[in-house]
């Protein structure tokens, strides 16, 4: 289970949360973004002590971006992505898996090695220095883990 949990963190950092925004959320290209820990919910699972994103580009048929997460356990994770947003599943840099958004909704999805699902949505509020995700990630044994992630624009 604590793999699972930190599979949810992690995918969260790294996948969902830059890439979420597809046809009808853009993140503002080239910002920065920072984890709200005092706003976010790890729902009682595995937590981050801090997470930092850059959007480079993300429009309704590409994105890119960079990811600096620091696990609870103080652990440093890196990854980046560029590629097409197309709802069809592609691997990513850092970690194991394959992400897939639905360009017609902010709605994600993160298959990892395991068979673990996470399924993400997503809002930025009006005045774009915000954004939040709710997530489930659900292993193949049915166990859930359900989050809360804020996060606060920087640049």
């Amino acid at each position: 289970m604590k793999l699972i949990l930190r599979a949810a963190v992690a995918a969260v950092a790294f996948i969902a949360a830059p890439f979420a925004f597809a046809a009808h959320t853009h993140m503002p290209a080239n910002s920065t973004w920072t984890l709200n820990v005092g706003e976010s919910n790890f729902g009682g699972g595995f937590s981050m002590k801090s997470d930092t994103f850059v959007i480079t580009t993300d429009t309704d048929k590409w994105a890119k971006w960079s990811d600096n997460m620091v696990d609870g356990d103080g652990k440093n994770w890196k990854s980046s992505w560029s590629g097409p947003e197309d709802g069809h599943a592609h691997p990513f840099t850092g970690m194991s898996g394959n992400f897939s958004t639905n360009p017609a909704t902010d709605v994600s999805a993160m298959t990892f090695p395991d068979g673990t699902v996470q399924t993400c949505h997503f809002w930025l509020n009006s005045a774009k220095n915000k954004y939040s995700e709710k997530c489930v990630a659900k292993s193949p044994d049915g166990k859930e883990v359900n989050q809360t992630l804020v996060y606060d624009r920087v640049k």
